[in-house]
């Protein structure tokens, strides 16, 4: 649920919606099939935050009907970079971490190293002992089982970049 929280508060500092918007906006910039952001979940959360006055809506007129617009408070933009300044477990698809990562602007250099420096460590483990397992059984298993070794080292290689590439940026 905290995933959803940063995602909803950080698309309303990003762009102010109403609800329908923000749904679609979060739809086109967090694409991942495994989140889906339903009605019962996306209203009481809005809800929520103007309750905490992290948010305020405001309604404007449209076409046929009227629609609360919503915009972040100073409150809710001192929650937002704590959220993001939350330190993030790894996950198998690494989606925790995009989610932090979309808003890593926000935040100083200083915490988004603090963030990422703990998933660049054991990404660096898992890759050195991929290469020694590499090492040991060399072409001596099976060939889709090394095909399969070789890729998850290149992944490795990739997201290693990556999380240096981050912490590195001003």
């Amino acid at each position: 649920m905290a995933n959803t929280d940063l995602i909803i508060l950080g698309m309303i500092y990003l762009v102010p919606s109403h609800g329908y918007q923000l749904k679609k906006n979060i739809k086109e910039s967090f694409g991942n099939p495994y989140f889906k952001l339903n009605n019962n979940v996306l209203y009481p959360t809005l809800a929520k935050f103007e309750q905490k006055g992290f948010i305020e809506g405001k309604t404007v007129a449209g076409g046929n009907t009227n629609k609360k617009v919503y915009h972040i408070t100073e409150k809710g933009r001192e929650k937002l970079l704590e959220m993001v300044a939350e330190p993030v477990e790894p996950d198998i698809d690494g989606f925790d971490f995009s989610v932090h990562a979309v808003f890593f602007d926000l935040i100083p250099k200083e915490s988004r190293v603090k963030i990422i420096k703990p998933l660049y460590e054991s990404k660096l483990q898992m890759y050195k002992e991929s290469l020694e397992k590499k090492e040991k059984y060399g072409t001596n298993i099976l060939p889709i089982s090394f095909a399969v070794l070789e890729y998850g080292i290149k992944g490795l290689e990739r997201d290693l970049e990556f999380y240096k590439k981050l912490m590195e940026m001003e």
